[in-house]
């Protein structure tokens, strides 16, 4: 019998994100993936660079490695800034003509700030000053919702930020500063994104370099800013069809699943869980910490058991549903793109049940079709549809491949899908020797090979357009996304925030354990996204039963993500 896992092990399976850890916990917690090495070390060099991947790849981690390696180095200045925040800007940007100054000084305040945090006691007195004053100036800015701040500190330009950082560098007899910048424009409004790109692109000499997280798809770039000549674009994604796949998961479920019961846990459910993930290190971390058993006990680690075949495939399906509702939230947090979002949910659908159909067709036992391969050139909202469903990771595009006079661009779905929905027509239950064999070879053979206009239907291509408010006088459509008055009757237009919409959203959105969920909404007064963000240590959340320290902190996290990413 497999010895009980400690608190501590529980922990390092449970805490999914980067940002939460300690250098020691980071570098404990971290499996070793081919490629890692090249990442930090471009991360930690000079120059520019874009660090792009969706959501749960392990952007964050990448960067808080760098940032934790530099500050162990005597001649670099290090600075890790976390943009997360963003959305609670959002309302002043819908009611304040000052409101791109507020955000572009929001950003370079939260830098100054980070590098207050970094230098300690080693900071010169001027940067020390300029932080004291930023801090009470970002804490009234996102707390005081859709309020401009009574008082500013110093208004600083990039360019003069930028002087500063060299000066700074200078004094402390540093030779260059590295800004490790988090979460960075994947969500942020067009003005901002725009707003972000440029100090980005200011912040840039031989003593200065950022480093910045980014999401495909989503993020829009300044008329100024050219990927590539710019900066340099790294892409963040454990390919799954990558000779290495399954040592790299391997090796961080080594790193992260308790190892006192790693001995009891069959290595083909293992396999089965990497394959489910779709290279994104999250998505393995939830699966496997959704098969370990029921939470339904105070004491949380007392019902912690290995993983089980039936507990691994509902794992798998709760995965599939989240990465679901993750694309369906986009049209939340990205409103104008509502239509988008709606047409993406019948592409996926589509392909998946094309899928199902032609891997119906192809023998028992042997390879099975993981995506489709869609003939070159697209429509641009096509592009614009991928686009959105790659942000939210349920696809990725990996290449192209041609046959005969086409080209084809080869579209993987997410393998959590794919097993959820029966898509490798293997029975509604397959045994993991099943499902690992049939998703073990991947080329471009496995992929259903298509026409976009199959895909990409008049009716569907018809309903393509951004959702722009309309005139709220005249009702008027507004004929473009940057208008500020209404062409017909002039009327000022106005955008109902998303943040404020998204703080008042009930908690079911957070796709809780039902049970966990309804005793939640019975036992305490938390209705809202924004009382569980209130529940200061999760100390309300702690008094129901069930909940512990360990579901308290994954609560609270999936509230604070739903507002921020």
């Amino acid at each position: 019998m497999p010895e009980m896992p400690s608190g501590q092990d529980l922990e390092s399976l449970y805490t999914l994100r980067a940002e939460d850890l300690s250098a020691e916990e980071l570098e404990r917690w971290t499996g070793v993936v081919p490629g890692d090495e090249s990442i930090l070390r471009r991360l930690m060099g000079p120059g520019p660079k874009l660090l792009k991947g969706p959501r749960g790849s392990g952007k964050s981690n990448y960067l808080k490695r760098a940032f934790y390696r530099l500050k162990e180095r005597d001649n670099v200045v290090v600075a890790y800034i976390n943009y997360s925040q963003h959305l609670a800007l959002e309302p002043l940007m819908l009611r304040s003509e000052r409101a791109i100054e507020h955000f572009r000084q929001w950003l370079i305040y939260k830098i100054i700030i980070a590098l207050e945090e970094t230098l300690g006691d080693d900071t010169p007195a001027d940067l020390k000053l300029l932080a004291k004053a930023g801090i009470a100036y970002i804490n009234e800015l996102q707390t005081t919702i859709g309020e401009a701040p009574k008082d500013t500190p110093p208004i600083i330009a990039p360019a003069d930020l930028l002087g500063r950082i060299e000066r700074w560098c200078g004094e402390l007899g540093k030779a260059r500063a590295v800004l490790l910048m988090d979460d960075a424009a994947h969500a942020f409004m067009h003005q901002q994104q725009r707003e972000f790109f440029e100090v980005f692109r200011a912040l840039r000499s031989r003593t200065v370099a950022c480093k910045a997280a980014i999401y495909p798809g989503v993020t829009s770039y300044s008329p100024f800013f050219n990927v590539g000549h710019e900066a340099e674009e790294i892409e963040v994604w454990i390919r799954p069809d990558s000779p290495d796949y399954l040592n790299a998961m391997q090796s961080i479920y080594r790193a992260r699943f308790p190892e006192s019961l790693q001995s009891a846990v069959r290595p083909d459910l293992i396999t089965m869980a990497a394959h489910a993930s779709f290279g994104l290190p999250r998505n393995f971390l939830n699966i496997l910490s959704d098969s370990v058993g029921s939470f339904e006990d105070d004491d949380e680690a007392e019902s912690i058991t290995a993983p089980t075949l039936p507990r691994l495939r509902e794992a798998i399906r709760d995965n599939a549903d989240r990465v679901r509702s993750l694309f369906g939230e986009v049209a939340n947090k990205l409103p104008r793109y509502e239509n988008f979002v709606s047409v993406g949910e019948e592409v996926y659908n589509a392909m998946i049940g094309e899928i199902r159909e032609t891997n119906r067709q192809r023998p028992a036992g042997g390879p099975r079709y993981i995506g489709v391969a869609l003939a070159q050139p697209w429509d641009a909202d096509l592009t614009q549809v991928f686009s959105l469903l790659e942000y939210a990771g349920l696809i990725r595009r990996i290449g192209a491949v041609s046959r005969g006079r086409e080209r084809y661009e080869k579209i993987q779905v997410h393998t959590s899908l794919l097993l959820a929905e029966n898509a490798l027509s293997q029975g509604r239950n397959p045994s993991a020797d099943e499902a690992n064999k049939a998703l073990a070879r991947q080329s471009a053979d496995d992929f259903v090979r298509r026409q976009p206009e199959w895909l990409f239907t008049t009716d569907r291509a018809s309903k393509c357009s951004l959702n722009l408010s309309p005139c709220p006088k005249c009702g008027s459509p507004r004929v473009s996304d940057d208008a500020v008055f209404c062409f017909k009757c002039g009327t000022a237009l106005t955008e109902q925030s998303v943040y404020i919409e998204l703080l008042a959203s009930p908690i079911d959105r957070l796709n809780l354990p039902p049970l966990k969920l309804q005793r939640i909404l019975e036992l305490t007064n938390m209705k809202s996204v924004q009382d569980i963000m209130l529940d200061d240590g999760g100390g309300q959340l702690r008094t129901v039963k069930s909940i512990g320290r360990t579901w308290s902190a994954r609560i609270k996290a999936r509230a604070d993500e739903y507002v921020t990413l």
